[in-house]
């Protein structure tokens, strides 16, 4: 069993099969001893080389999920940082991603799981409490397993955080602009007139 740390080989989306229950159990030990083997928290069956459609987590307890497909997800949305085993990198330096705060999937061993915070209202009162939060950690890490099966990694851009940054406004010496004076009134002015004012405020 070896661990694919190549990403380009993880853009595959793996499609559901139906599986024996014989097959499932090889399946869930594989997994199991996969994630012994390597560590981490969650593994998807395609980051060891199985074109199945199954995945396992290990936050709360160990959860094999058998051809999982999300079927709802919450439209509040938190910025978190994630690691993976098949993107050594970021073991190193992880990732800041966007996740749903709450996800529900349908999977054929398990049938309806819920994953979502423990603290129900969201409400963390600093950044240690909210990464202890172990039903938020699990609703991610599932985000992430289903992710790999859908060929989704944390370095794609419709993961990855990315807040909106706004340049400075850059003005040309002779333009036009408006100003707030010292004593609160707003005029028009060439702006390295302003420049030359103490006080102003370009507005």
């Amino acid at each position: 069993m070896t661990l694919i740390k190549n990403p380009l080989r993880l853009t595959k989306q793996i499609q559901p099969s139906q599986l024996t229950q014989e097959q499932i159990d090889d399946i869930s030990v594989k997994l199991l001893d996969g994630l012994k083997q390597y560590g981490g928290i969650g593994l998807s069956a395609n980051q060891i080389g199985l074109d199945v459609r199954a995945c396992v987590i290990n936050v709360v307890e160990p959860l094999v999920l058998i051809n999982p497909r999300v079927v709802e997800v919450s439209q509040d949305t938190v910025a978190y940082v994630e690691q993976c085993l098949s993107i050594p990198k970021s073991m190193r330096k992880p990732i800041k991603t966007v996740r749903h705060k709450s996800i529900t999937i349908e999977c054929d061993n398990l049938g309806t799981v819920v994953f979502s915070p423990d603290n129900k209202i969201g409400n963390w009162k600093d950044g240690e409490e909210f990464f202890q939060d172990s039903g938020l950690l699990e609703c991610v890490c599932a985000q992430h397993e289903i992710d790999h099966l859908n060929g989704v990694l944390i370095t794609d851009p419709i993961r990855r955080y990315n807040p909106t940054y706004y340049a400075p406004k850059r003005y040309g010496r002779n333009e036009m602009v408006m100003v707030k004076l010292p004593n609160g009134e707003t005029e028009f002015m060439k702006y390295k007139k302003a420049q030359l004012i103490p006080g102003v405020e370009v507005i």
